[in-house]
């Protein structure tokens, strides 16, 4: 297990919260004023910096989750000082108008093809092999999860999510009644991608799995085409 694997990133993983922030600080602003937007995005930054060797390995790149672990994490650092100024629910509303933002950089065609390729038999296989991996829990701070196969008309394949590297790090932290915020960000990922998602159940709500169900196409993905980029 390489201990070390977040800290010998951290100039990355800083530049990639910097700009998060950026994107971020403006929205802050409408709900602070510009002047304590500005004392946030520095508390978050000394936040996040302080929180990179606490990240839990779960497999370092071998591990395609490990990004969504790292992107959730900045907005456990923001979450941290805007805490003195917002309710829980106003903070997860500016993480979602955060993530909106994030999407938007990137042309619609570039997020089709993106979304194109998630949904490619390849990746289904890729997501089989990746399942049975993470059922051996070598990382305990890791996603557990099993594929779906299939049930036409109503879904493509799916993912059951058995265990959450973000709902146990947030616990961890002391942060899960920030968690459900996080969940709601999938309701703007796999749509700007194309895809339709259906979710009933998650961990954070307190549920035996989050049932992710995916269909390419549908009226959800047209109507929404926001969300963030990973692809894992």
């Amino acid at each position: 297990m390489d201990t070390h694997y977040y800290t010998k990133q951290q100039n990355r993983l800083v530049g990639g919260h910097r700009q998060m922030m950026k994107i971020g600080q403006p929205l802050i602003a409408d709900k602070i004023g510009p002047e304590l937007a500005s004392e946030v995005a520095r508390e978050s930054l000394h936040e996040f910096t302080r929180l990179i060797p606490e990240i839990p390995y779960i497999g370092g790149k071998d591990n395609p989750l490990t990004d969504t672990l790292i992107q959730m994490t900045s907005m456990l650092a923001l979450y941290r000082p805007l805490k003195a100024h917002l309710p829980v629910d106003e903070i997860g509303d500016l993480t979602y108008r955060m993530a909106r933002a994030w999407i938007d950089r990137y042309p619609r065609l570039f997020r089709h093809l993106v979304g194109r390729f998630y949904m490619s038999g390849y990746m289904r296989r890729r997501k089989q092999k990746q399942a049975l991996r993470s059922q051996s829990r070598r990382y305990p701070g890791d996603f557990v999860f099993e594929y779906v196969e299939g049930d036409a008309p109503a879904y493509d394949w799916g993912i059951n999510y058995l265990e959450c590297a973000v709902v146990k790090f947030f616990a961890d932290q002391g942060a899960s009644d920030l968690t459900p915020y996080m969940c709601r960000i999938d309701f703007l990922l796999f749509p700007a991608l194309g895809i339709t998602l259906r979710r009933t159940t998650t961990r954070a709500g307190g549920c035996a799995h989050c049932d992710f169900r995916f269909k390419w196409g549908g009226l959800a993905a047209e109507e929404n085409s926001s969300g963030l980029l990973e692809i894992n």
